[in-house]
């Protein structure tokens, strides 16, 4: 288990991705996986208002509607931790955090997942035309009366998140407690351009934030698509740098000596992080998201710590040289 922020509960160390639940994967498969990972201990769930409308013939949210059915056919709301996003456009929707819309999306996204309360709720991306103070306001709101428990961010830069916190604090409002960047153990070249233009990266600033002010980190796309051990996935050409190679041979290396896939030792390596991580693992079939699993097992080496983390990190952690 994993410390959600200052809220003093904890969640699953992995969580699962249900994006395509309903719309690339079908109810039968959906409901295969959601059972596996349910019976191997997974309790946090992580979709969005938005999944997945952008695939040929599903122009309607269908991921929040199925994993809404399997937590009714299954009776277990009250053990399972959902997370879904709002602010990004999709069918007349606009991208936009404007406090209407953060309203009836919330409410919306209940109705689709069948439950009162939504547990994590992300602002899934930033809004600059929208006064953050109307942001928070309007969180602050949906928490007071019980549509949604703790709020947190996705693809939003460290200095706006910090300012929105501020924001909360000083009126006594509910804070984000989480973010969700784009984070893996590759770092891209710098200004990243990713297949989805609201995709922002974990970045030092954000890093250093979430130790300094315990905000959880559940990043998505932890695996890359699956690069790490997949012969049919190359490694994203924003990711090729010089320092890549090394650790990608790095983690070849361990994968061999571990007998595991390479993508189970970047998402180990990610629950060895000092900073409370939870990756968001996607999977379309059993055989990954037991490679997903697998990570929970792994144990590492101090030297083998030394090195996965000897290469290249994000974060700055010589303060105390910096102030002396």
């Amino acid at each position: 288990m994993k410390q959600l922020g200052k809220t003093g509960e904890s969640i699953s160390e992995l969580c699962l991705g249900a994006m395509y639940f309903g719309s690339r994967l079908d109810r039968e498969t959906s409901f295969e996986l959601l059972d596996r990972y349910y019976d191997a201990g997974g309790r946090v769930i992580d979709t969005a208002n938005v999944y997945a409308t952008w695939v040929e013939g599903h122009e309607e949210p269908e991921s929040e509607s199925l994993l809404g059915e399997w937590i009714t056919e299954r009776g277990i709301r009250d053990e399972v931790t959902i997370a879904t996003k709002v602010g990004a456009e999709y069918g007349n929707v606009p991208r936009s955090l404007e406090p209407k819309v953060i309203q009836e999306e919330v409410d919306r996204s209940r109705e689709r997942l069948g439950i009162e309360t939504i547990d994590l709720l992300y602002v899934h991306v930033d809004d600059p035309e929208t006064p953050q103070v109307d942001v928070m306001r309007t969180l602050a709101e949906q928490v007071d009366v019980g549509n949604v428990r703790y709020i947190g961010a996705s693809n939003m830069p460290a200095w706006r998140i910090a300012r929105a916190n501020c924001i909360a604090e000083e009126r006594n409002w509910p804070r984000f407690e989480f973010v969700q960047p784009r984070f893996s153990y590759l770092i891209p070249e710098r200004n990243p351009s990713f297949d989805a233009a609201v995709q922002l990266p974990m970045t030092d600033e954000l890093v250093d934030y979430c130790v300094t002010a315990d905000l959880t980190v559940l990043p998505y796309s932890p695996t890359l698509g699956g690069c790490y051990g997949r012969d049919d996935r190359s490694i994203p050409d924003t990711y090729v740098r010089s320092e890549n190679r090394l650790k990608m041979a790095l983690v070849e290396e361990l994968a061999d000596r571990h007998d595991v896939s390479g993508n189970t030792i970047v998402l180990a390596w990610m629950l060895e992080r000092d900073h409370p991580t939870v990756p968001i693992v996607g999977c379309s079939t059993l055989k990954q998201l037991e490679m997903n699993l697998a990570a929970s097992d792994v144990i590492f080496t101090d030297e083998e710590c030394r090195r996965l983390n000897g290469i290249e990190n994000y974060g700055f952690d010589k303060w105390a040289q910096r102030s002396a």
